[in-house]
């Protein structure tokens, strides 16, 4: 497991993958030297604080599926996704960890794996049914489970037994909370199916409405203070529809379900209904229609949305549930995102690509590398690793002590570039702030 690990990540440098520096290895351990992840594990992020809210769920979980889809690029499945695999950088950003046990697939995509491996309540279907799996949509159900989590804070299939929970697994039924977004619920019934052949790719599901957040709605459940308008009013009111409809029954879904809901546009974005629309009067007449949508299941109801027709598309209607909502400075005419990510989200300084992270290039010309490398090179001289050093220490990877030096020199300069960029960025707004018009007398 440790060499499937290390030979894993010396393949899949990725912004969203954890990094590996070194391999020290003794006579009694294998010491494997990697970047310090500061917020820990996702898992204990939701366990100690609770689920996350879509808003925020969004976004971290498209990094997670740009990781996965890095790895599956180059042939490499994970088998083994699950939260206390994915590791919190900052609030905003995630790193996917925990390589033992990946593989690399030799005949292609649709090789035939045989090992079960990973998390019992993260383990698709067919890991418990079939003598045989391809790794790739193993991964895409673990995703799925691992979305769930997320949102819910509880898994979808929950047993005290494994032979429990495999019977579980099987039978296939598992239920939404009734608040959720519908393309929230949607996407989480696209991918639990029990056919592998079924579930989307990486691909669609980073082309999905919800895993773009375009449409997520402010947190409704701890609305900010702002003070006493029109809009805080219609807030209140949307409030109130939120606790109505926590209140009700849940969903009741299966990953069985009839093959009309595998439809290719299922995951294309449904038409939503702008706030400007919306009339005072309006929350009686939502309230009627939410009791038809989510009385007893949704398994007829959610469906792929029809293109045109106003009777065959009720997402179409004024008094959809998902209703949109926006900050005081969209209805002022901007267009800004309700929830800003840290400047780590936006520029992390280890998105810098290129295989001289990893490896120095083999050749002595400085002229045309990187201008990181031939920093790290100048100061890994001054050290006495010359150039030559550094390209005969290639061929061990990480289990060169030369190479670990490389890297952690190499990521110390990319973080030492993020922050001087930062600091500049905030210098030029600090400059190109407008002045305050306001004059103050003292009495």
């Amino acid at each position: 497991m440790l060499s499937r690990e290390v030979t894993t990540l010396e393949c899949v440098h990725h912004p969203n993958i954890l990094r590996l520096f070194e391999v020290v290895e003794t006579l009694g351990r294998v010491h494997l030297v990697t970047e310090w992840i500061r917020g820990g594990e996702l898992y204990n992020r939701i366990t100690q604080g609770g689920p996350l809210t879509e808003s925020h769920a969004a976004p971290l979980y498209k990094q997670l599926l740009l990781a996965v889809k890095h790895m599956h690029s180059l042939g490499f499945v994970h088998r083994d996704i699950k939260a206390e695999n994915v590791l919190m950088v900052t609030e905003d950003r995630i790193k996917l960890a925990d390589f033992g046990f990946s593989t690399q697939l030799i005949n292609g995509a649709q090789q035939h794996l045989d090992t079960f491996c990973g998390s019992p309540p993260y383990a698709a279907p067919e890991l418990f049914s079939d003598d045989h799996y391809i790794g790739g949509p193993v991964d895409v159900w673990a995703l799925g489970v691992l979305v769930y989590f997320m949102i819910v804070g509880n898994m979808p299939f929950r047993a005290p037994t494994v032979p429990a929970l495999r019977t579980a697994v099987l039978s296939g039924d598992f239920s939404l909370p009734s608040h959720l977004s519908l393309p929230c619920i949607r996407l989480i019934q696209r991918i639990l199916v029990h056919t592998p052949s079924r579930r989307p790719t990486i691909d669609q599901l980073l082309a999905s409405q919800w895993v773009n957040h375009n449409h997520l709605p402010i947190d409704i459940t701890q609305p900010k203070q702002q003070k006493k308008s029109w809009f805080s009013r219609r807030r209140k009111l949307t409030h109130e529809r939120h606790i109505e409809m926590s209140n009700l029954a849940p969903i009741q879904c299966s990953t069985k379900r009839a093959s009309s809901i595998y439809a290719e546009n299922f995951l294309n974005p449904i038409d939503m209904p702008n706030i400007e629309e919306l009339t005072i009067s309006q929350p009686n007449v939502t309230r009627s229609h939410r009791r038809s949508i989510f009385s007893g299941t949704l398994k007829k109801k959610i469906g792929p949305m029809e293109d045109g027709g106003e009777k065959g598309n009720m997402f179409n209607r004024k008094n959809s549930l998902e209703i949109k909502t926006v900050e005081s400075d969209q209805l002022n005419g901007t267009n800004g995102p309700r929830r800003q990510p840290s400047t780590d989200c936006n520029n992390p300084f280890d998105e810098e690509q290129g295989n001289f992270i990893m490896a120095p290039t083999f050749t002595d010309d400085l002229t045309h590398l990187h201008h990181l490398e031939v920093e790290a090179r100048l100061l890994l001289g001054k050290l006495g690793l010359t150039s030559e050093i550094l390209c005969r220490s290639i061929e061990n990877g990480p289990r060169s002590e030369v190479i670990g030096i490389y890297r952690i020199v190499i990521h110390r300069l990319q973080k030492q570039m993020w922050q001087t960029r930062q600091a500049e960025i905030i210098a030029n707004e600090e400059v190109t702030r407008p002045k305050s018009n306001r004059t103050c007398a003292i009495l």
